[in-house]
């Protein structure tokens, strides 16, 4: 074999342990059975390991010599290039349908290729191009010792390939996929990203055939093939194409451009970048061939498709939600890449709706189990099929205005309250409440300015600094949120990254986090809680006695510092998003240069302010949930305070 020896990590993932299991073999070895002898490079032979493990009978692999050809291609240390070779020598193997490619003479299999792939549109470069006689007997140790040669194929590249979704997440996208695809609907991957949805679709046995349509960003070379000869660029392309080809599947290709002359009830399926610019200009692109029968599953980045963009992003975000294109907006718990993570996904339902309301979701806070799977199943299935007629309780999504989202600029998931909640049983009861509403939006506010005024009192410079140095001077702490599993609702206030953005904090239950984390600190009074995903963040908690959940920070001033908690959480407020880890340190912050009272006295004048407009926009969205239900029903109606009791008319005040 080209590749005989591997590295510990190799190993644990050969004997199906974690990494430092391997290493207290090494420490504490079995009497007369030592651990294999490393090789001047540091690695170790293969034979050698599966040796041992089979004496030792160490690790969760009863068979590591059927695993073993496998583990030292998918190594990390292995040529990528040998390893793509060998991944197109499988796929040849599969496609052509034969068994031993070591011995086969190498020009009758180019000629065989080329017969499948007169074209050269996915695998004839691959094959002519790689080293053949070297590779074979290792492409076929790996497929002799699978189910299957297109098992061995998925499996060296599932290995291989980073980003991938969790298998959970594809098999929930290619249940809604299949539920919502018309008899005669194609499968449209955009971009070759979303394979591994059309695949599980596609081999579902209970069906039958469904056609496969892949629209690539590159134009046609010619006619209505999509790329011709291996380059960066095409490589995802190619590689997509002989992906389904391995599986007896012979797709469609077209310009992502062009006329994809959809058939009744197609499903169009896309993962967009991480980058707002790019991910809105795939989803529109992809959205000017929908028509009333199609419906598109989006699946991305939760920090672009559901969070709070820049303002210079925004716009396009928006035009889709005042379009009525997208029908559900769900952000996904986190962990449902294949190699885990802290990332949050998103997904967006779209197809021709209603532009005032869309259907939201956040699953942030809970597990992917079977049972949240099946409700999100349900759910955006039943939101694709919404419509004006009846109602329908939905688990996980609630109906939200969009043009309240569109107003202030929150992300897709901050409204939680749904107009379509159950009626009251006596419209008495709404009517009354609009009517309490009513009366303290009508109240005046209070002028927390009344008794003072502005007035200039010298030339002041102002100073400033950033966290970064405030913090090695001790003048500040930096102070990192903790991880909390999901919470039962209460009375504690907690701040997560979410409820800093729109400076309502979450509330939950005191007796069930002390006993779940009873070493958990809470801040202090005129603590500053920020956070840097995203869009940076910050509010002072001016009571303190909250819990911070990570990624949210707590930055805490010292007593004798000239810094005002105020006027840094406004400055946060005003930074514009910047990339890279420890970006906080970077930040300018303001240094009281005058009274450290007076500013946040003034300041605190105007947060009154704010919160005082605050209480009445949430008193504006109660008041616009309960019109909608009950106006729009004819349950409450509204009568002129004015008329005449006696004849029903307007009095002219005579």
């Amino acid at each position: 074999m080209p590749i005989s020896t591997m590295s510990l990590s190799d190993v644990a993932r050969l004997a199906g342990v974690q990494r430092p299991v391997v290493s207290m073999w090494r420490r504490r070895p079995l009497p007369d059975t030592p651990f294999p002898a490393s090789q001047p490079d540091g690695r170790y032979l293969a034979d050698d390991v599966v040796t041992y493990l089979r004496a030792t009978g160490r690790g969760n692999n009863p068979e590591p010599e059927l695993a073993t050809d496998l583990t030292v291609t998918a190594s990390p240390t292995a040529d990528p290039a040998d390893r793509a070779d060998i991944l197109s020598l499988l796929a040849a193997r599969a496609i052509l349908g034969g068994d031993a490619l070591a011995g086969v003479d190498v020009e009758d299999l180019l000629d065989d290729v080329e017969a499948l792939d007169p074209d050269d549109e996915w695998l004839f470069s691959e094959i002519e191009d790689a080293d053949i006689d070297r590779l074979a007997p290792q492409a076929d140790a790996i497929a002799d010792n699978a189910y299957s040669t297109a098992e061995a194929y998925e499996e060296l590249r599932s290995r291989t390939a980073p980003g991938g979704l969790a298998t959970d997440l594809i098999t929930t996208l290619a249940d809604i996929a299949t539920a919502l695809l018309g008899e005669n609907g194609t499968l449209v991957d955009v971009d070759a990203t979303a394979s591994d949805i059309a695949l599980s679709v596609t081999t579902d046995e209970s069906r039958t055939a469904t056609r496969v349509l892949v629209a690539t960003s590159p134009a046609p070379a010619q006619g209505n093939t999509a790329v011709h000869r291996t380059t960066a660029a095409t490589a995802p392309i190619r590689q997509c194409l002989r992906r389904y080809r391995v599986h007896g599947l012979a797709a469609r290709t077209t310009d992502l451009l062009g006329d994809w002359d959809l058939t009744e009830g197609s499903v169009i399926l896309a993962r967009v970048a991480p980058s707002p610019g790019a991910a809105m200009a795939t989803i529109d692109e992809l959205t000017l061939h929908m028509d009333p029968t199609t419906t598109a599953l989006v699946i991305g980045p939760a920090s672009v498709l559901i969070d709070e963009l820049p303002p210079d992003q925004v716009g396009s975000r928006d035009a889709f939600l005042r379009d009525g294109l997208v029908r559900a907006a769900v952000r996904l718990p986190r962990g449902l890449l294949s190699e885990g993570g802290g990332e949050h996904l998103a997904l967006w339902l779209m197809g021709p709706g209603d532009p005032g309301h869309l259907w939201a979701g956040d699953l942030s806070g809970i597990g992917f189990g079977e049972s949240t799977r099946q409700q999100l199943l349900d759910d955006v299935v039943a939101a694709a099929r919404a419509s004006h007629h009846g109602r329908r309780a939905f688990a996980l999504l609630h109906r939200t205005d969009t043009t309240r989202l569109l107003a202030r600029s929150l992300p897709l998931t901050a409204l939680d309250v749904s107009p379509t909640d159950p009626f009251p049983v006596s419209a008495a009861d709404d009517a009354a409440r609009m009517a309490d509403l009513l009366r303290e939006l009508a109240a005046p506010m209070t002028d927390p300015f009344g008794d003072v005024r502005p007035q200039a009192t010298g030339s002041g410079s102002a100073g400033s600094s950033t966290l970064g140095d405030l913090a090695r001077n001790r003048l500040i702490q930096v102070l990192p949120g903790h991880r909390f599993e999901p919470l039962p609702p209460g009375q504690l206030r907690m701040w997560t990254a979410d409820a800093v953005a729109s400076r309502r904090p979450d509330a939950v239950d005191l007796m069930t986090l002390t006993a779940r984390h009873p070493d958990v600190a809470l801040t202090r009074p005129g603590d500053v809680v920020f956070t840097s995903a995203g869009s940076p963040h910050a509010v002072v908690d001016a009571e303190g006695g909250s819990a911070v959940a990570e990624p949210a920070r707590v930055l805490r001033i010292s007593p004798t510092a000239s810094l005002s908690a105020r006027a840094i959480a406004a400055t946060i407020n005003a930074l514009k998003p910047t990339r890279g880890k420890g970006r906080w340190r970077s930040w300018t912050v303001p240094v009281v240069t005058g009274s450290r009272s007076d500013a946040e006295e003034v300041l605190a004048r105007v947060d009154s302010w704010e919160d005082q407009i605050r209480t009445r926009l949430d008193l504006l969205d109660e008041l616009r949930r309960l019109a909608t239900r009950s106006v729009t029903s004819g349950a409450v109606s509204f009568v002129d305070t004015h008329a005449n009791p006696r004849d029903g008319k307007a009095s002219d005040g005579s």
